[in-house]
């Protein structure tokens, strides 16, 4: 998970952005054919403000955007953890494989301190600073014990956010419940759902099954599965001009 768009390699994204997938969900969510949204997830988190970013689509889905409000179902592939499992919390439901490693709500940062291994190499770095932290993640010297109190002010910030986030989204956990499976642990899709962290057991198949019934589709009726975001077809025009 990062900020900016998604990367794909193949028909596969490398990189799950926030821009793309909250165009995504706002699209789906504002097209009246749409009667509800299943969003696949196979992620080990990333950037926590992109990771925020996408779960305020999500939000806006079930609460916020009273115009188009839909079910919103959560599917989670292989692993669901950290950003992947940020940005399920505040869906319908929650549907996990039995071996979906989930959780993970925690927040880790940090930078690797190279001076002392440019030292060994007879290397020197100069650089002009603008503001007494311009140069706190460039990795050529140790941090003061300010900059180090900073930093972790910051991670303490975003995991009393991620608390809260999951709290809100999960009625049945309040924030020290949250706390008590989170500070980083991982959990089985089964333990997940023994703890209240995943809703239901089962794959994509039944994920779109719990959609049709959230919308008020008979389980038997044939419906149109559109995927998002969009792919363009491949046009010479495009490429040539007219």
């Amino acid at each position: 998970i990062n900020l900016g768009k998604s990367k794909k390699q193949g028909s596969v994204s490398e990189v799950m952005g926030n821009v793309t997938i909250s165009k995504a969900i706002k699209a789906a969510r504002e097209d009246k054919e749409v009667k509800a949204i299943v969003l696949r997830i196979d992620s080990g988190g990333g950037s926590a403000l992109a990771s925020d970013l996408m779960w305020k689509e999500v939000w806006n889905t079930t609460v916020s955007d009273t115009n188009n409000l839909k079910p919103f179902i959560a599917s989670m592939s292989d692993v669901a953890a950290s950003g992947g499992y940020y940005i399920a919390c505040q869906a319908d439901t929650i549907v996990a494989d039995s071996s979906t490693i989930t959780g993970s709500i925690g927040v880790i940062s940090g930078r690797i301190n190279l001076s002392g291994l440019w030292k060994k190499f007879y290397t020197n770095s100069d650089s002009i600073k603008f503001g007494d932290r311009s140069d706190i993640w460039s990795g050529s010297r140790l941090w003061t014990e300010e900059e180090r109190l900073w930093v972790r002010k910051g991670i303490v910030d975003i995991y009393g956010t991620f608390l809260s986030r999951v709290s809100d989204g999960r009625k049945n956990l309040d924030s020290l419940g949250v706390h008590e499976v989170g500070i980083g642990k991982v959990w089985s899709g089964i333990e997940a759902k023994e703890l209240g962290l995943v809703d239901e057991l089962g794959d994509l198949n039944y994920s779109i099954n719990i959609a049709k019934e959230a919308a008020g589709i008979d389980s038997d009726q044939e419906i149109i599965i559109e995927e998002y975001p969009k792919t363009k077809s491949f046009s010479f025009i495009e490429i040539f001009g007219n």
